[in-house]
Order: structure tokens, then sequence, then C-alpha cells
């Protein structure tokens, strides 16, 4: 019973798609919309009762005479719906939507503007159709099921083999083009920092060259950043009164976690501090925050800070484990309810560190 309901939905889907493609639609305005829509809502609907009918016939034994038994037949019998779903849905997109320029085989264009969405679903209907009833079947040869069968799985597997290789090459082409485009921003701000850098004076703060002086930065534009900051008389004064300004000592960060000072014994007792101003800013964000995600503060430079610490700064009077606890505490501030299960990234690198040093 439900076999026969879902034939009449699915040859009803059938026909709608049919007169849909028939003539070529506006596509301009709100005429493309409402052909894209029912282009769309009638391609789901054909596939989806087309599958339940698939299934349907399946399971009270109208595929039997299909090659091949159980499992197996049934694989092949939902690949040819497969085949077919697509190749009627593609072949109605691309009768009135192909580009010249487009990387997917020519071959396809050339079966959906022959009208592939009228006769390829025609195979699988007719065979849907006399595997409803044994009586129907009875009435044909067996020849018909199967040449209609092989027919339309043969032609269904082609188009969606012809999918496919056309998705990877797009794919393909979308990858170069991404890379492309990054290589070129990636230069473009090369170029830019490396004027930028050029551009500064001994006079001018060295405050906005310390992003330049990372390791993560080309070798030459933290060569030259290098350069610049060392021009300065005073350059680890500079830095110094940075370090000990809360608006700007997480920027000396960069600095220190790449490049080495003259004299560290002098920076060690601000940087302890700077991790007091840290663990504050850290607990009072945790608090008031609106948006706590498992990255929020892997910008504040928690990294940079113990590896220059480690690299430089150990064993200069200054006792760091203190106040870096107090900083993983700081991150373990309850946060509102809301972000209760956030855990921070950047906690895992805290709480390594002060098992490496723990006493």
């Amino acid at each position: 019973m439900f076999g026969y309901i879902f034939i009449f939905i699915t040859f009803f889907f059938y026909i709608g798609l049919s007169m849909l493609t028939a003539s070529k639609p506006s596509l301009s305005g709100d005429n493309a919309m409402g052909y894209g829509l029912a282009l769309f809502f009638l391609g789901i609907g054909f596939s989806i009762c087309s599958l339940i009918l698939t299934i349907i016939i399946n399971s009270t034994g109208g595929f039997d005479w299909v090659l091949g038994g159980g499992g197996k037949r049934t694989i092949l019998v939902l690949l040819a719906w497969l085949f077919m779903a697509l190749t009627t849905f593609f072949c109605a997109l691309f009768k009135w939507e192909w580009h010249n320029d487009t990387v997917y085989p020519q071959f396809l264009h050339w079966i959906s503007v022959r009208h592939g969405q009228i006769f390829i679903p025609l195979f699988w209907l007719v065979v849907c159709f006399f595997s409803l009833n044994s009586g129907w079947q009875s009435a044909v040869s067996p020849t018909v099921f199967k040449i209609s069968f092989w027919v339309g799985w043969g032609i269904g597997a082609l188009f969606s083999g012809g999918l496919l290789l056309g998705y990877l090459r797009d794919s393909a082409k979308l990858a170069r083009i991404e890379m492309a485009s990054r290589i070129e921003q990636e230069d473009r701000w090369h170029k830019e920092g490396l004027t930028f850098i050029a551009s500064q004076k001994p006079e001018d703060p060295i405050f906005s060259l310390l992003n330049y002086s990372t390791r993560y930065q080309p070798e030459d534009t933290r060569n030259a950043a290098l350069a610049k900051i060392k021009a300065h008389p005073a350059w680890e004064a500079e830095l110094l009164a940075l370090l000990s300004d809360k608006r700007s000592y997480r920027e000396v960060y960069y600095f220190l976690d790449s490049n080495r000072v003259d004299h560290p014994e002098l920076f060690v007792k601000p940087l302890n501090q700077s991790i007091l101003w840290l663990s504050a800013s850290i607990k009072a964000d945790i608090k008031d925050s609106n948006n706590l995600q498992h990255w929020s503060f892997d910008s504040y430079g928690i990294e940079r800070l113990l590896t220059a610490i480690d690299d430089q700064f150990q064993n200069q009077g200054v006792d760091f484990y203190p106040n870096v606890l107090g900083l993983k505490q700081a991150l373990d501030t309850t946060p509102p309810e809301r972000f209760k299960d956030v855990r921070f990234t950047v906690t895992g690198v805290v709480n390594d560190w002060l098992r490496k040093h723990k006493k």
C-alpha cells in the first residue's frame, strides 16, 4: 500500500521537476530566487520520496531479481538510487546554470541540456513501478528490468563520477587561489612591516617595534626591528620603563621571549611585578567577561613570559614561582555560570611550568 502511495508522490515530484526545467527561466531578481527555491524543494522532495520508495520495494523483496542477494543486492539498489538522485538533481541544475569557465567535465552539461533530468530517472521509475507487484513483473520480460536498471545505473554512475571529479578539481582550484591570496597577503604585510620599521627614527619610541622583534617574524623583519631598537642609546632603559608600566608591560614580553638583554639582573624585579598585574587583569577579565572562550588569554603573552624567564632570568636573585602560582590561581577564578565549562588553553602551559619548577 505504502509503495503505491510513494510511487505516486515520487512521480508527482518528477513531473514538477520536468515542467520546471522544460523552458529557460528568468534568472534575475526575484524570479531567480523563486526558481532556485522551487528547484531545491522539488529536487529534495523527489530524492526523499524515491528513497522511501526504494526502501519499501527492497524490504518486500521487489528487487530480488537484481544480481546478487542479501546485502550485496541492497548495496547495488541503494547505489542505483543515489546515482539516479544525484544525476536528476544536477541535470536539472546544470541545464540552465552552467559557466563556460567551470572545471566540471563538459559531458555533464551535454547530458543536462539533452533532458537528462527527464529520461534518466525514468529508467528508475520504470524499474520501481514493475517491482512493486509480482504480478506486474510476470507480465514483462525480466530482460526489461535488467536493461532499464543497468542502463540507469551506468549513466548515473558516470554522471556521479563526473560530479566527483569536478568537485575535486574545484576544491583544488579554490585551494590554489586561497594559497596564492594568503601568500600575497603575507608578502604585503611583510613589505609594510619593513617599510614601517625603516621609517622609525632614533627619537621615536621603541614600543611600536617590539612586536616586530619576536622570533615568529621573518628573519629580515626581526633583524631590522632589532637594529632599530638597539640604535637607541638607552634601549634597555626604555624597555624597563615599558615593563614597569601597567599599560605596556605585556608588549615587552614579545621582545624578552626572543631576544636577550645585556643586563638581565635589572629586569627581574619589574618582570616579577608584571606577573602580579597580569594575574589581577586576568581575574578581573574572567569576572567581568561576557564572552569567555578557551583561547581568551592566549594573546596575553603568558607563554612568552614563561619562556623568557627560563631563557634568561632564572638565578638572578628573584623567585618567580610564587607569582606564577598566583597566575595559575587567577586562571582558575570562578567564571560566570554560563562559562563554567570553559577551560583556558594557556592554563596547561602554566601548569607545566609550575611542575617543572616545583621545589
